[in-house]
């Protein structure tokens, strides 16, 4: 049986830069799909073969436009292929759009061709591709037109929506100064306005992930000219307020998708690693553990669903059975999916007596748990009595995933279709994501102050590392 989400490397919003394999790798610039064999969008960076299911981090060739077809004929070839694609391939096409409706809205774009520049057409190729799964559970089928050899530019600059709104979390050089600002609008137009004309573009599991999902395709130029944000291709205005209150507007310049690639790297979807926050400090090591001894806590962070954990696993259960553990806490907030072959090991650990007692378990969860991690922390929720805190989760219990790339002849693009339904709750279970029974969100001050309320939240203490 073909894992849920098997990642084949570490990718983000492709954010994803755009997803795995299996169910759902972590972001990674340089790999799109995650491994359940589906790219998630935090890997759609690097787009994966588009003749084979995108578990490999090769991107895919640019597709040359037909010579025979004129330019009207070729946009309205790609909505065409978007439909057949998937109606081929995807296992439950219309599971949450009615297929007259896409059908309406496909023929009407069409229609618009000849009065729609090229990148008003591929705003409406890519809303098209995302349409059928606004309803949720299609985190991975949609299309991540910033890949390295997507042809487009974006904004050197990378963004998490916290509780008191849009920062700039990241910046390429000569744009460092602005990290830690909060963009106000974007070319005059309110920024609540500009995420909500580029969420309906974006893939999503359920609202969580579309809050990591919706800021890609913010970066990019052509996506916000298409949209009417800007006038053209290049230079924005970014309207912004520093963390001492300070207001001022910057012009920012974007940059070829290649070299946006290159300085972002992996992880796009995550925040920015701090030392002074624990939770952010060990971000690329699969699994680790540590003892806080003041709230007799084992807190245990598990960063990607891969192998080689097993022994790191069997410390933890060795660590749980001494007599000074309270409670165990499992931290999912960094983990974007992976190859869900391997956490059974990890998986058993938890169920331990030793672990696995009312109260003693729980898991924190984000926008970020994904995919494969979704998988997990819904078969922990099924299997065990844990309890969840942090942030509904951007994974559904139930969700498709093992995608396959699909070029597309007119625009060099590609769409991945999912091909998989994965369900690891019960069939009857409507849910689009996990609601923690403590909710906590992040604010930028939390972020750039290294308080991390959410396990202050679960275990009453100054966590240390």
């Amino acid at each position: 049986m073909t894992p849920v989400c098997r990642s084949s490397a570490a990718v983000v919003f492709v954010l994803v830069a755009l997803l795995a394999a299996a169910c759902g790798s972590p972001v990674s610039p340089t790999a799109v799909p995650s491994r359940t064999g589906e790219p998630s969008p935090s890997e759609a960076v690097a787009q994966p073969s588009p003749t084979s299911t995108p578990s490999a981090g090769a991107p895919a060739p640019t597709t040359i436009p037909s010579p025979t077809l004129s330019r009207d004929d070729g946009w309205r070839a790609d909505i065409d292929r978007l439909l057949e694609a998937r109606e081929q391939i995807h296992p439950n096409p219309w599971h949450g759009l009615p297929r007259d409706t896409y059908i309406v809205a496909a023929d009407a774009a069409k229609a618009r061709i000849p009065t729609l520049s090229d990148e008003q057409a591929l705003v409406e190729l890519v809303r098209l591709a995302a349409m059928p799964g606004w309803a949720g559970r299609e985190g991975h089928t949609g299309m991540f037109p910033f890949s390295a050899d997507s042809g487009t530019h974006e904004f050197p600059i990378l963004l998490w929506q916290f509780r008191d709104g849009l920062v700039i979390t990241d910046a390429r050089a000569p744009y460092t100064d602005l990290i830690g600002s909060r963009i106000v609008a974007i070319d005059d137009q309110p920024i609540e306005k500009v995420l909500a004309l580029v969420e309906p573009l974006a893939p999503r599991d359920n609202p969580s992930n579309l809050l990591a999902f919706a800021t890609l395709y913010l970066r990019v130029s052509e996506l916000l000219t298409g949209l009417g944000i800007q006038g053209a291709v290049g230079p924005a205005t970014f309207s912004l307020v520093d963390r001492d209150g300070r207001e001022r507007d910057v012009q920012i310049d974007p940059i070829p998708a290649a070299d946006d690639a290159a300085w972002r790297g992996a992880n796009v979807l995550r925040l920015p690693s701090r030392v002074d926050t624990m939770w952010l400090r060990d971000m690329d090591r699969a699994l680790w553990w540590t003892y806080l001894a003041s709230s007799k806590t084992l807190y245990v962070q598990y960063n990607a669903v891969r192998g080689g954990i097993n022994a790191v696993a069997d410390e933890i259960l060795a660590r749980a059975k001494q007599g000074d553990i309270n409670q165990v806490v499992v931290d999912l907030r960094n983990n974007g999916g992976g190859d869900n072959t391997t956490y059974g090991h990890f998986l058993s650990v938890l169920q331990d007596p030793a672990i696995d007692q009312p109260g003693r378990l729980t898991l924190l969860i984000g926008r970020n748990t994904f995919s494969a991690a979704a998988n997990f922390a819904t078969t922990v929720e099924q299997t065990t009595d844990a309890e969840f805190a942090g942030e509904a989760m951007g994974g559904s219990p139930n969700l498709y995933g093992d995608v396959r790339a699909i070029p597309l002849p007119h625009s060099g693009q590609v769409v991945f279709i999912a091909t998989r339904y994965w369900e690891k709750s019960t069939a009857d279970d409507d849910r689009i994501t996990i609601r923690p029974g403590l909710r906590i969100i992040l604010s930028s001050e939390d972020y750039y102050s290294g308080i991390d309320p959410v396990l202050l939240g679960v275990i009453g203490d100054t966590p240390v590392g």
